[in-house]
């Protein structure tokens, strides 16, 4: 059997996670057989686009400014998808079914924006294979920063240490044990995290380089807008500038995303990112050290490390 909730069109809008958590709400409920749904599916055309990202980089952010055009329906890391990444696909589903149902927008005129759980990226081929005129928006920030991000926060540190032995095996899936020195502390951990979930990137966009964009978050952050307006383009579509342009003076970007009743901006994030730079700059020196020690080491090593 699966479990369905029923979700209006502002339900959609505010969630940040279609998974688990959506069960703990009191929106009505269902179930069906995985035959039923598979069925459904079979209706259901795959025609989504996707956000990959690397994690705590604001992708979070970036779906919900890009939700506010009318042209787009968000979907916010779909449960169904971490099944698929972490080899347990639901029953009966095939990739194409599975992205057909992600598909379904709320207006005719909609197409879907599919926001991933950033080990997703895993699958960031398959799934641009699986819906041939799909084109992804990829979100990163630098290593350095993506260090700092990580040890700013006890939640984000937990998390890291969490996946970091399932990044290990993927990296050196994607670029030979050999190449991967086994990290030695948390630092070197963090950074491999970065080089696992950043080449998965770097391998996509190296195979579907017309239909994918990059978007580096801090540079979003100094200049909003044609920053956000090149990521519309790498979507292949064009924003409707004044929505756009209220998106960007609005609320969205004085919260915290995935938790919009926390306030959280640019000024914040940049404080938070200084003190930890601060005080983890040992931590953050081995970080940077682990990935010049990798950096000669395999073709998409070097080619992720220039981003």
């Amino acid at each position: 059997m699966v479990r369905l909730v029923r979700l209006e069109e502002a339900g959609y809008r505010s969630a940040s996670f279609l998974d688990q958590r959506l069960f703990q709400t009191d929106k009505p409920r269902g179930r069906c057989t995985a035959a039923e749904l598979s069925n459904a599916a079979a209706h259901c055309p795959p025609s989504a686009c996707y956000i990959f990202h690397i994690g705590h980089v604001g992708s979070t952010l970036i779906s919900r400014l890009i939700g506010e055009d009318p042209g787009w329906f968000c979907v916010r890391e779909p449960a169904l998808l971490r099944q698929a990444a972490t080899g347990q696909p639901p029953t009966h589903l095939t990739v194409s079914a599975l992205i057909g149902l992600l598909s379904r927008t709320w207006h005719a005129e909609q197409r879907a924006l599919i926001k991933a759980t950033s080990f997703v990226s895993e699958l960031a081929e398959t799934l641009l294979a699986s819906t041939p005129d799909s084109r992804a928006l990829l979100v990163f920030t630098a290593a350095q920063t993506y260090l700092r991000a990580i040890l700013a926060g006890s939640n984000s540190r937990a998390e890291s240490q969490a996946l970091a032995p399932s990044r290990l095996e993927r990296l050196r899936r994607r670029v030979g044990a050999v190449n991967v020195r086994t990290p030695a502390c948390e630092g070197e951990s963090i950074a491999m995290s970065w080089l696992c979930e950043a080449s998965a990137l770097r391998q996509a966009a190296d195979k579907y380089p017309t239909r994918v964009g990059w978007l580096d978050f801090e540079r979003f952050l100094l200049d909003p807008l044609p920053v956000l307006s090149a990521g519309f383009a790498a979507l292949g579509a064009r924003p409707h500038a004044p929505t756009l342009a209220s998106a960007l003076s609005g609320p969205l970007m004085h919260q915290y995303s995935k938790a919009p009743e926390h306030a959280y901006d640019r000024e914040l994030r940049h404080q938070v990112l200084a003190h930890a730079g601060q005080e983890h700059v040992r931590e953050i020196q081995r970080g940077m050290a682990w990935l010049a020690e990798s950096a000669g080491r395999h073709p998409l090593i070097e080619r992720t490390l220039a981003l």
